[in-house]
């Protein structure tokens, strides 16, 4: 067991995760695939349960994480993570949970993990499509041939009509008050018009994330015509440096340039910084967030599961 494993407490006891864990938690991980919900970033901002902090707990040399987000109470519950004793691992949890009268269930387990199972006529493995990871490739969408020809239309015809010379692609200095504010700003004129449950924890994830790029190891990147803003990512690297993770890219509303073309223009930028693959995270049920994320052709899924008793 790895000197970073035991800095949590042992299962059933849980420890609180904190910034200042940020590298011995990423130690842990850094031979899994890049799995957004694994992620130290996802962790803080999306998972860390609104107000009260994510708690991660050691067993066996795995993780457990509780994952939870209020209102979706049916799709949450305790997760694994890890490749160690994952039968015994899965077992003691069943009892953990039974005694306490609670689903006796596993929820957003990665496949990797359910790869790890050695007993499998045990347990009923069934796909959590909510949280499948959509994996794009940018070679599909740089250079322009590449794409698809009604959509290679598409974006020449943006081009044109923009003008390619009003055109740039950059990063704002997170450090700079001013820049750090267009940024949030920007994104608030996007929450003004698609705010709802879902896009209340969002909002607050994406909020953290700028507010706190240099601690989460955050980046963004900026579509920006004649100095304004009409579309952003933020994003982070992994330690396979062929992958980033892409937790949060937007258009704006009242500016938008069609995200074929922003589609583009990132994948440019990031193809000219020798990065292959985005991982644009899971569509967390969302139909529309769905079929789009379909029409960006996914190359691959890092898919999720429930793990319940076998039957």
């Amino acid at each position: 067991m790895t000197s970073e494993m035991n800095m949590f407490k042992t299962f059933p006891e849980f420890s609180k995760l904190t910034m200042a864990d940020k590298s011995a938690y990423e130690a842990l991980i850094k031979d899994y695939p890049p799995v957004n919900d694994i992620s130290f970033t996802a962790l803080m901002t999306w998972w860390d349960n609104m107000d009260h902090g994510i708690s991660l707990s050691n067993l066996n040399g795995n993780l457990v994480i509780p994952y939870y987000l209020p209102g979706d109470e049916k799709n949450s519950g305790l997760s694994l993570v890890g490749k160690h004793k994952i039968d015994e691992s899965i077992c003691e949890i069943f009892d953990y949970l039974r005694d306490r009268g609670e689903p006796v269930r596993l929820v957003n387990v990665p496949e990797f993990v359910v790869s790890s199972i050695q007993y499998t006529e045990l347990f009923n493995c069934t796909e959590q499509r909510r949280y499948h990871e959509y994996v794009v490739n940018t070679p599909c969408f740089y250079p322009l041939k590449n794409q698809a020809a009604y959509k290679r239309k598409r974006v020449e015809y943006l081009l044109n009509k923009v003008g390619e010379e009003n055109i740039v692609v950059r990063s704002l200095d997170l450090h700079s008050s001013a820049d750090q504010k267009l940024l949030l700003d920007t994104a608030e004129e996007w929450w003004t018009q698609n705010i709802n449950n879902f896009g209340t924890v969002q909002k607050e994830a994406i909020t953290k994330c700028i507010l706190q790029s240099e601690e989460l190891g955050i980046e963004n990147l900026c579509v920006m015509v004649n100095g304004e803003i009409y579309g952003f990512c933020l994003y982070q690297h992994t330690q396979d440096r062929r992958y980033v993770i892409i937790p949060h890219i937007k258009g704006t509303h009242k500016r938008t340039l069609g995200f074929e073309l922003i589609g583009y223009l990132f994948a440019k930028w990031f193809a000219e910084q020798g990065i292959t693959y985005g991982n644009l995270t899971s569509d967390r049920g969302l139909l529309r967030l769905r079929m789009f994320l379909l029409t960006l052709n996914p190359t691959n899924f890092y898919r999720k599961y429930k793990i319940e008793p076998a039957d």
